[in-house]
């Protein structure tokens, strides 16, 4: 998203009522407008720095800029969930950034990813806290992870719990918690039976293992 602000446009519009049509031509494209800045905002410095090095073949006339190819740019970065770019005159851009929040990890071919709410993987176990994430099994596609993810999320059920997910080809999942209940879920109608395993292992008396919910309208219990 592209906003302008600072009022020293109306001084460049002054001049512009001023000058001849080849002036005109000759001023936008002077190095005066020449995009020489890049103030980035939300990133950590590490990763503001790559993306500043990124972005450096963007470099144009704030006037001309191509928007296309800088969105390119920042869509393809893993860690940005949303930005905002503003132009601030004459030779700069400010670009706010909302990282992603990592959801969860998964193996794949050996390499271990972080998945973003971005729907993205990022390849980099120096970011803070990873290794607390759940851990995901049986290789589902990203959106089928956000799918469940945003289930839960619209549920009682605090994800913060889990401890791994294990996805099979059937479509149907199961959730291992960090105090190892085990939880075995239907294909269906999962919001509501979030929301009732959520009320049932909130007991403080609960002391099952194994919490099967795969028959509708049950939940049946064991040891």
């Amino acid at each position: 998203m592209f906003q302008k602000k600072g009022k020293k446009i109306l001084i460049y519009l002054f001049f512009f009522l001023f000058l001849g049509t080849i002036n005109n031509y000759t001023f936008f494209n002077s190095q005066l407008f020449k995009i020489k800045n890049f103030q980035i905002i939300g990133l950590e410095n590490n990763y503001k720095t790559e993306l500043e090095n990124n972005l450096l073949g963007t470099e144009s006339n704030i006037f001309f800029i191509n928007k296309n190819y800088l969105i390119s740019i920042l869509n393809s970065n893993t860690l940005i969930e949303t930005f905002q770019v503003f132009k601030i005159y004459p030779s700069s851009l400010d670009i706010k950034i909302k990282k992603t929040n990592f959801l969860a990890r998964l193996n794949i071919n050996g390499d271990i990813f972080l998945i973003g709410s971005n729907g993205k993987l990022i390849k980099d176990f120096t970011l803070s806290n990873s290794e607390m994430l759940p851990f995901i099994f049986g290789n589902p596609k990203e959106e089928e992870f956000l799918k469940i993810f945003s289930i839960i999320s619209a549920s009682d059920f605090n994800y913060k719990n889990v401890k791994n997910l294990f996805f099979y080809k059937s479509g149907r999942i199961d959730i291992e918690l960090k105090d190892n209940i085990l939880i075995k879920l239907p294909l269906d109608n999962l919001e509501n039976v979030f929301n009732n395993i959520s009320q049932l292992i909130s007991n403080n008396q609960f002391n099952k293992k194994i919490i099967d919910a795969r028959v509708p309208d049950q939940i049946i219990l064991y040891d």
